[in-house]
């Protein structure tokens, strides 16, 4: 498994997605609360498009949903709408990344295309695992697909005992072209709620719960 593709995390919603706000808005609305998935959504200053954050917790260890994450043939499977994730760069000393994430938009927009570069920390004394991402430029978009000037997000995995990790998805994106902030707004969740929905069954699977990685270490409960 190739822990850099880790950064498949960081993909762009269908209509909108993922950037962690430097502080914890203060102004954030409940959108959705179902299937022990609850998203809110909250005004970005400068820009008309929202961010979100969604929060879910799953029965696992930090080890599978990292392996999960890190075994990019599996994203199509729970990643929601994602097509393709191509790994640029990576290094394995500090954990970071580049990578082009292509998200599938449907009829009659093109598909989106994003180079994100990012790193993968873990907290010694919290045991919790952080990814963060932000766009770069100096990559070409390939033919067909529009490019998103704008991605910013992060992940964060906290170990919560009794066997369950916390899940916390933030983030804000500009996915480019001419789609209406209203719209892209009004369907902020959709990729959020569908890819935790699609994560928390895949887990489960034999093969991600007995996935172990050099880097990620687990907490040790007294």
């Amino acid at each position: 498994m190739k822990l850099y593709s880790l950064i498949t995390l960081l993909l762009a919603s269908l209509l909108g997605s993922m950037a962690m706000a430097a502080s914890q808005p203060s102004d954030m609305k409940l959108v959705l609360d179902k299937q022990g998935i609850r998203i809110w959504s909250y005004a970005v200053p400068g820009s008309p498009l929202h961010g979100f954050k969604a929060v879910t917790t799953v029965r696992s260890n930090l080890n599978s949903i990292v392996g999960l994450i890190a075994d990019t043939e599996a994203a199509s499977r729970w990643l929601y709408r994602t097509s393709e994730v191509e790994t640029l760069k990576r290094n394995d000393e500090d954990m970071s990344f580049v990578i082009r994430v292509v998200t599938d938009f449907p009829w009659p927009f093109k598909d989106r295309e994003a180079v994100v570069a990012g790193r993968i920390t873990q907290d010694p004394k919290t045991m919790i695992v952080r990814i963060d991402s932000n766009t770069v430029s100096g990559f070409a978009t390939r033919p067909g697909n529009l490019n998103m000037p704008l991605v910013q997000g992060s992940w964060q995995f906290r170990p919560v005992g009794h066997g369950l990790v916390e899940i916390t998805m933030t983030g804000h994106a500009d996915p480019g072209g001419n789609l209406p902030a209203s719209l892209v707004n009004m369907f902020i969740q959709e990729h959020p709620y569908n890819s935790l929905l699609a994560l928390k069954n895949v887990i489960a699977e034999p093969n991600f719960q007995t996935a172990r990685l050099a880097s990620i270490r687990e907490p040790v409960y007294q």
